[in-house]
């Protein structure tokens, strides 16, 4: 193994959303480095073409989100035991609760080095989803994890919310926890999605571009829209994203009150398409890592409203780059949506200090510079190992 020339497997669940573009991104990263990288994950994910251009090895895994899936996952499992039995790599790198638990497995079967990114400890968010089986879950999940990091070189947290939860739950210990902060950049300038534009009209316009998933805490966000409304000071807003709700928001959006005032659209290719349409940025999420769609929001000069969650904190600083709110709280988000709205004074200063803090804090070379440097420390020391 050449440290100055790495050739790291990096493998990836999600079909889209944060965690494949902060692979995507950690990829080109390496790329302009030197080093070598392939890339697992679903043979439908999002960023599958963009690596495939810039020279990466793609490799189609049929990994899913469900947990467990036996079928599946033995599937998965297999494949990934082969990919990193071939020798060909110096060390996995896995991003997500089930490439976590497979790529692991089979990194440590191989006697490999893994590296983790949770991107938000999945198993920590079980007791907030309404299911009977949400207390087992947090249980099991917690228990596998921390008997994974028993033999995980290191876990990368993107939050230090992450990091103390994880040493909290004794996921792993402090000499093998590292908080890297995701990385933001914008590409090459998307035209502007040409409906949003018309929908827009003279603004201001505030919208959600995210999934639309339990996660982001939509039935909230359509709450405050619906109080707005109903005081009659509807806002302009648009929905962007693709996910189980959304037939759930498409429903809600046929009240006679929203449907002239939102706009619900799906998410294809750049997110820059729809953020550039935007005057504010919205996610009232109920539970994150560090999520990627606010630096986003951020790298595009856009003031954001969001959820006072896990690490979006350390990215949202309230009343100075946007406006933080307490999860779940519609009447409180309403009241920051409208004064967002009605300002424009308020929207460029904020919007200008958010675009400075992404550029500044959350670049990519930062992220991509930080996450070899762990590899090497990975390689340098080998696999930990413990009871």
């Amino acid at each position: 193994m050449n440290p100055d020339n790495l050739h790291v497997l990096e493998v990836f669940e999600p079909q889209d959303g944060g965690v494949p573009e902060h692979v995507l991104l950690l990829a080109e990263g390496m790329l302009e480095r030197g080093h070598r990288v392939s890339v697992a994950g679903r043979p439908d994910a999002a960023p599958r073409a963009a690596l495939e251009q810039i020279g990466v090895e793609y490799f189609p895994v049929p990994l899913t989100g469900r947990l467990p899936d036996p079928v599946a996952d033995l599937r998965a499992g297999r494949e990934l035991l082969r990919l990193v039995g071939t020798g060909r790599f110096d060390l996995v790198h896995a991003h997500g609760q089930k490439a976590g638990l497979l790529a692991r497995l089979a990194a440590r079967r191989r006697r490999v080095p893994s590296v983790y990114t949770p991107h938000s400890f999945v198993y920590s968010t079980q007791l907030l989803r309404p299911r009977r089986s949400s207390r087992i879950r947090f249980l099991v999940g917690r228990e596998l994890e921390r008997r994974l990091g028993r033999h995980t070189a290191f876990v990368i947290v993107v939050a230090e919310s992450e990091m103390e939860r994880a040493l909290a739950d004794r996921i792993a210990g402090p000499t093998h926890l590292v908080v890297v902060h995701p990385g933001v950049a914008r590409r090459v300038e998307a035209d502007p999605d040409p409906r949003l534009r018309e929908f827009r009209g003279e603004g201001p316009l505030l919208g959600f571009v995210a999934g639309l998933r339990d996660q982001k805490g939509l039935p909230f966000l359509l709450d405050a829209l619906d109080l707005l409304a109903a005081e009659g000071d509807p806002l302009r807003f648009a929905i962007v994203g693709n996910g189980p709700l959304r037939d759930e928001v498409a429903a809600r959006l046929e009240d006679p009150r929203l449907r002239d005032s939102t706009i619900l659209l799906g998410f294809e290719g750049d997110a820059y398409r729809y953020l550039d349409c935007l005057d504010a940025f919205v996610l009232p999420s109920l539970w994150e890592g560090l999520p990627m769609a606010v630096l986003e929001a951020m790298a595009s000069g856009l003031p954001v409203v969001a959820s006072a969650v896990d690490g979006t904190p350390e990215a949202v600083e309230d009343g100075v780059t946007g406006f933080l709110v307490p999860p779940a709280e519609p009447v409180t988000l309403a009241e920051r949506m409208r004064e967002v709205a009605g300002d424009a004074e308020l929207r460029a200063a904020m919007g200008e200090a958010a675009r400075r803090a992404a550029a500044e804090r959350f670049g990519v070379d930062l992220m991509v510079d930080s996450v070899i440097s762990v590899y090497r420390s990975a390689l340098a020391g080998g696999e930990r190992t413990g009871s």
